[in-house]
């Protein structure tokens, strides 16, 4: 009786402080259910107190034109980790809450109009996509058009916990500089948005518009307490600011469980659209010519590659090798317990209908060795005729939990790949560099250093990188010592070793000692990827604030990490024997 009387009581004095100090709004509590009444409808932002450990709570927000369907959010019930923005438009006036509880400490802490997060941004990246808000994972509908890089992402803009499924917009000019943009799809009658791709109709085959750009994903929903997905699309006339969703959506119905992740590309040959999508522990194909009605191809994977887990994320693009052509297949999965996130991939041929593979089928390939790179797709309509990729730097063995390093936001994007296939080991190898956008903002070399014998632990240099993103360029030659390697740490102590064995013919990244590693059990690795025979080795680092990126000539190697402090320490070493190096040290400008 004593507790009733309480929250009565409490519920009675929130509304009433509500109403007295003019804050927009006036709140009503009663149980488990919970109304925001505001003053005025018009345009407006409420910032919703979160708590990540909280449990979730559905939420309507009533005349909305952009959450039309109802949300979860996880309010905050004893404190207070963020706020979360809820983007208000002229016709809402009531926000409706059920699942919480009078005694939450986020009805005093709600509030309307300036973001109220204070500005933590100790590990936000500089070269890195990361969100201004919320949650991001998978990269979607990535196109350049007309002077832009367009990245969509899958997006929860109400928390830093997976849930609500949107796409989330930024756009660049040069794959350095990112401006987010406003939530591009929102979850609808037909289900969350979760992955696809965007094309640009240059035929107006789907009758939108000549050069629209059309979205192509998966509305997941739930029939019978079960989930199901299928693939529906939306379009834009006006440089994907927004989208018009198609009215005769879905426009591949299914009640599977698994199918998922539309990537679509025109096939010249048999001038149709081609849709590769994840199916349970394979990948379907499909084929359109207006990207409204679909017709079934062929499967393939049953019998390759790793089955650790489904198969998420399809891209299929075609490279050139030797004098010709092959296309590559890219598959994200859960490569073991261990390691968790990555992407592996498959070469061979693909005639409009069938993919052929040439990787024996027990056979797998990775396109990156780290411990953060998952769902990597590639941009369409790229002028020049690259294959550019992008991946989410992120794995879900990590990240999706409670505690994370980060406040107000969680997920990167890697940096953006160029990927070539090259021949090693008598077979086609994908291999991923650095985009050569990047080049322009490495302007500022701090060190550069040839035909160094390198004998035992050296320091080489004192990073001054003034908070920008570094990259560090080796050349090894004469490699006379069992291992070699590069040590990044600062002046806490914490580091990361990449050290190259020979004997074993492996590269080794080490972040256990990193930084902070104590959020989750699975964080603190090695990651180990394959060393070519090569007389000579290369190798070139990408450090920005909370990531290290690694490539070889055969491998790469993406990792998080959680400094106190950025590494402004590299040393040099040889064990074993020697190595000459040559060094080139730069910093963004």
């Amino acid at each position: 009786m004593k507790k009733l009387i309480f929250c009565t009581l409490l519920s009675l004095l929130l509304l009433g402080y509500s109403t007295a100090f003019g804050r927009g709004f006036s709140l009503d509590v009663n149980g488990d259910q919970a109304t925001i009444n505001l003053d005025k409808a018009r345009k407006q932002t409420l910032w919703l107190p979160i708590d990540n450990s909280a449990k979730e709570v559905k939420m309507r927000v009533v005349g909305s034109s952009l959450f039309t369907e109802p949300v979860t959010v996880r309010l905050a019930e004893k404190s207070v980790d963020c706020w979360m923005p809820i983007y208000l438009d002229k016709s809402t006036s009531q926000i409706e809450i059920a699942g919480c509880r009078p005694e939450y400490v986020a009805w005093e802490n709600l509030r309307i109009g300036k973001n109220p997060n204070p500005e933590i941004e100790d590990f936000r990246q500089h070269i890195h996509f990361t969100p201004e808000i919320g949650w991001i994972n998978d990269p979607n509908g990535m196109v350049w058009h007309k002077g832009e890089w367009h990245l969509f992402f899958q997006y929860n803009p109400l928390g830093t916990r997976w849930g609500n499924m949107s796409w989330g917009h930024a756009v660049s000019r040069d794959l350095v500089r990112w401006k987010q943009l406003p939530t591009a799809i929102y979850p609808d009658s037909l289900g969350a948005i979760y992955s696809g791709s965007a094309v640009i109709d240059k035929h107006n085959t789907a009758g939108f518009g000549k050069d629209a750009m059309i979205a192509i994903y998966t509305s997941s929903y739930r029939s019978a307490n079960v989930k199901c997905q299928q693939q529906s699309i939306a379009y834009s006339l006006d440089k994907g600011r927004t989208f018009t969703k198609y009215e005769g959506n879905p426009v591949l119905p299914s009640s599977r469980r698994n199918f998922r992740d539309p990537k679509v590309f025109w096939h010249e040959p048999t001038s149709r659209w081609i849709m590769p999508l994840a199916c349970g522990q394979g990948m379907e194909f499909y084929s359109s010519t207006n990207l409204k009605t679909w017709k079934f191809e062929s499967r393939f994977g049953d019998k390759h590659g790793c089955h650790f887990d489904v198969w998420e994320c399809p891209d299929l693009v075609e490279l050139p090798y030797k004098g010709g052509t092959k296309w590559v297949l890219f598959c994200s999965i859960t490569k073991d317990a261990a390691h968790g996130s990555s992407v592996q991939y498959f070469v061979g041929d693909f005639d409009g209908h069938t993919f052929t593979c040439d990787t024996p089928e027990a056979y797998t390939d990775w396109i990156n060795y780290g411990r953060d790179n998952y769902a990597t797709v590639t941009w369409s309509n790229v002028p020049d005729g690259r294959c550019v990729a992008l991946a989410w730097q992120n794995n879900w063995k990590c990240c999706s939990r409670e505690k994370f390093p980060t406040v107000g936001y969680r997920g990167y994007m890697s940096l953006a790949y160029e990927l070539q296939l090259v021949e090693y080991e008598g077979r086609a190898k994908l291999v991923a560099r650095p985009a050569r956008e990047y080049d322009n903002y490495f302007k500022r070399v701090v060190l550069e250093q040839r035909g160094s014998e390198v004998v035992g632990e050296q320091d080489l240099c004192r990073l001054e990188s003034q908070g920008r993103a570094c990259r560090l360029t080796f050349d090894f030659a004469e490699l006379k010592a069992r291992e070699f390697g590069v040590r990044l740490s600062n002046d806490r102590g914490e580091r990361v070793d990449i050290r190259f064995d020979r004997a074993k013919r492996e590269l080794r990244v080490d972040r256990r000692e990193s930084g902070k590693v104590d959020f989750n059990d699975k964080f603190p690795s090695v990651s180990v990827a394959p060393m070519s025979a090569a007389d000579e080795q290369s190798l070139t680092i990408v450090l920005d604030r909370a990531s290290v990126e690694c490539f070889t000539d055969i491998a790469a190697v993406s990792n998080l990490v959680f400094p106190a402090e950025s590494y402004n320490r590299v040393e040099v070493y040889a064990v074993d024997g020697s190595v000459v190096a040559n060094v080139e040290v730069a910093c963004g400008k």
